[in-house]
């Protein structure tokens, strides 16, 4: 971008940072920064976690922000280098602006990044440890190679985690809408939480029991909770889960019904009512907002080539350097797309996909035998994969690539499953059943029960197996599994067989 070193570099770690509380048009602050380069200029960084205005929902927006009071200049023209970075210090995002500032002014991009990329798609490399790293660079003079100030900051997101039990006496004489309320304390005045629990006998509801938790003032934000029914030995069945995190509007989930209903937990009265009494183990955590922010680190006017050498561990610096460079998936992923080189070609039913075989060989064993034993592949150059539609054949082949999968859903995730499993691509399988797992539902239950008998996997096959006991009545009642009954009774009579003998 320039060919100065910049005069200010800025990093920012946000802790905890998915649990956020802020809506749309909310920021959070950095502290604020400056050098002598910047003619006492004060800054700061402005991050719109939800955007900054209604239509930029969806996106995070950054701005860098001028303070209203400096002793810097009443005009201040700079360049900018605004950035979000993965784990290894390399930009996921970055955006450079030239921009006049006055003081109280703020410049920057309002759909800077979307952000399921940050929380969903790349959550793995854009929030080790849940720390968002931002960075900012700022050029006064370019063409000068001038010394740089390097200051970190660091702010982090207060969570409290609190799991308690709330225990409804009589359950079988509770009435309709009448509320069972306990609270949770940390010392003798301060509640910590309220818990009340109800159930409604409306046509519609059908006997639906909703726990509602509260916590003590504003500032503590339920954003995760589970709820689990402990049975007379003590084992807990979950039955409720709620995580508000990643959406776009933050719901509150404070109101969280079981997915039990009540008629269902009478009539298994001798498991989970003991002395008709229900004991529901609720495991919550809250957002409590900024609870630290502070200037960690300052490496005043230092010669840029000089900044490793003093940095206490190097990597942050190191990483600017490097950031500059494709990384190997880049450049994989580029001879890819570029189709430069390729030599040999996987076929569908309907189309070709040319590849390299010393990648195939080098990600698949099963494709490796096929280049470099004495079989038809090697000779013809090509592949026959015409058990694989299209587009799963082109999510493959990126994976293969670039070790990574994108706009994964439940169909193109069980069909890859598939073809790691064929082509003995570890990585790929484990992350396909990992997705599957997490998207589990009563009416995909039998699917993937049947997913994993079929490819022998037992760890997939007990995940599945301990869902469908824990949601047994909507499951074994789906016209999912009345299917699996027809067309796979052995299977479904040795899982039945397996409710009945499991150790409990």
């Amino acid at each position: 971008m320039n060919n100065a070193s910049p005069e200010c570099l800025f990093l920012w770690f946000i802790e905890n940072y998915s649990f956020c509380t802020h809506k749309n048009g909310e920021s959070l602050v950095s502290p604020e920064f400056t050098a002598n380069s910047l003619e006492g200029a004060v800054w700061c960084l402005s991050l719109y976690p939800r955007g900054y205005k209604e239509e930029s929902k969806g996106y995070i927006s950054l701005y860098l922000t001028r303070r209203e009071t400096d002793d810097g200049p009443g005009q201040f023209p700079l360049k900018f280098e605004l950035s979000i970075l993965l784990a290894d210090g390399s930009d996921l995002q970055s955006g450079t602006v030239e921009y006049t500032f006055e003081k109280g002014n703020g410049f920057g991009c309002h759909q800077f990044l979307k952000r399921e990329e940050v929380l969903l798609r790349r959550k793995a490399v854009c929030l080790p440890q849940n720390i968002l790293s931002v960075r900012c660079k700022i050029w006064k003079n370019e063409g000068k190679t001038e010394p740089v100030a390097q200051i970190c900051a660091r702010t982090r997101l207060g969570i409290k985690e609190i799991s308690f039990l709330h225990i409804v006496e009589g359950f079988g004489a509770f009435k309709p809408n009448e509320k069972k309320t306990t609270q949770i304390r940390s010392s003798k005045e301060t509640p910590v939480l309220s818990s009340s629990l109800y159930f409604s006998d409306d046509s519609w509801s059908e006997g639906e029991i909703v726990v509602e938790i509260k916590p003590p003032d504003t500032n503590h934000v339920l954003s995760k909770c589970k709820l689990s029914l402990l049975d007379r030995s003590g084992k807990a069945t979950e039955c409720g889960e709620a995580d508000n995190r990643f959406d776009e509007t933050r719901q509150d989930i404070q109101k969280l019904p079981l997915s039990l209903r009540r008629q269902v937990i009478l009539n298994r009265e001798s498991k989970y009512l003991p002395d008709d009494k229900l004991t529901l183990l609720c495991e919550c955590t809250f957002s409590t907002g900024v609870e630290y922010e502070k200037t960690e680190k300052i490496l005043h006017e230092i010669p840029f080539a000089a900044l490793n050498q003093i940095n206490n561990n190097g990597q942050n610096e190191a990483a600017e350097k490097l950031s500059v460079f494709p990384s190997v998936v880049d450049d994989l992923k580029e001879i890819y797309s570029k189709q430069l080189l390729t030599d040999v070609e996987l076929k569908t039913k309907t189309k070709s996909f040319p590849a390299h075989k010393i990648v195939l060989c080098g990600r698949s064993p099963v494709f490796k035998a096929m280049m470099t034993n004495d079989m038809k592949e090697k000779n013809n150059n090509f592949i026959q994969v015409e058990d694989l539609e299209d587009d799963i054949v082109q999510q493959l082949l990126l994976f293969l690539y670039s070790d990574n999968l994108e706009t994964l859903q439940w169909e193109s995730a069980i069909k890859l499953y598939y073809a790691g499993d064929k082509y003995d691509i570890g990585k790929l399988k484990v992350m396909c059943s990992s997705f599957l797992v997490e998207n589990l539902t009563t009416s995909t239950a039998s699917e993937l029960l049947l997913l994993a008998d079929t490819h022998s996997d037992s760890d997939l096959k007990k995940a599945v197996e301990d869902f469908i006991f824990n949601h047994e009545e909507e499951v074994f009642g789906s016209d999912e599994w009345g299917s699996l009954i027809e067309t796979n009774p052995l299977l479904v009579s040795k899982t039945m067989r397996l409710k009945y003998t499991r150790k409990i």
